[in-house]
């Protein structure tokens, strides 16, 4: 089954950049989710039968939907209810992975750091509350307060404004480090909506990573429990760079989801 999803993966990926229509968008989101789950099960030693392999294949394609459906709609300006559905798909994700009960726990991203609260569904009973920490979030955090000029709670999101637009490749309205989106004051609020596809994106990304350190294993209300580096996050910002700005799939998604058309071509 994992050998199918990747397939349909490959294939998506493969196709013109032309037909990146709201369908191939989902099927990339809904396959590639569900192929990332079980890696990152794979690196945790979570997947030792088939049944496993099912279970986990099954959780991925329910939160590869969940993020779609949560781009969709954070594309069309709900924000607020489009980051509580990113998060909902995160959860499921980490909890299966993980090989918890897919339930279990209900996280919630604040800057760099994951709450995650029990629920009835935990076998474990092992903490009320745990707290997760992410290096990359936390050096995007860093990079954030460096280049804006205002900090804000929006939507939900810790987001940031700046005075005057980023000058690169074009010129930027709108920008996002990590999970942390930045708009221009005074942009319309497709912008806002553009950038807060790209923090669900990132979103995505870090619910997939596999932790690189377990704190706290003893039993307690409130642990520190991982710490997660990002190399997920790192290495596909790596290989978008590599590609010219109106190839990036992060952009093609964006742009399609918020303004309805295909980047702007160098």
């Amino acid at each position: 089954m994992t050998r199918i999803i990747a397939a349909v993966l490959a294939v998506a990926l493969v196709l013109p950049a032309q037909a990146a229509d709201r369908r191939r968008m989902r099927a990339v989101n809904i396959s590639a989710t569900s192929l990332f789950t079980v890696l990152s099960a794979a690196a945790q030693g979570k997947v030792k039968s088939r049944r496993d392999a099912v279970r986990l294949v099954l959780a991925g394609l329910v939160a590869g939907y969940g993020f779609s459906e949560a781009k969709e709609r954070a594309g069309r300006g709900d924000v607020a209810t489009g980051w509580l559905i990113a998060n909902a798909a995160s959860s499921l994700v980490e909890n299966t992975a993980s090989g918890n009960h897919p339930l279990s726990h209900i996280g919630y991203t604040v800057g760099p750091l994951r709450l995650r609260i029990a629920t009835p569904a935990d076998r474990e009973h092992a903490s009320r509350v745990d707290l997760d920490v992410s290096v990359v979030e936390s050096f995007f955090l860093a990079q954030a307060i460096r280049d804006a000029d205002d900090v804000q709670i929006r939507d939900g999101m810790l987001s940031f404004e700046r005075n005057d637009p980023v000058v690169e490749e074009h010129v930027f309205v709108g920008y996002t480090w990590g999970i942390f989106p930045a708009v221009v004051k005074g942009t319309g609020p497709e912008i806002w909506n553009h950038e807060a596809v790209h923090a669900i994106q990132s979103q995505q990304l870090d619910s997939v990573e596999a932790p690189l350190y377990a704190f706290q294993e003893e039993p307690r209300f409130f642990r520190l429990r991982y710490l997660k580096a990002g190399f997920i996050h790192t290495t596909s910002n790596v290989a978008s760079e590599q590609r010219q700005y109106h190839e990036r799939w992060t952009e093609i998604e964006a742009y399609r989801l918020a303004q309805d058309v295909a980047p702007p071509p160098p």
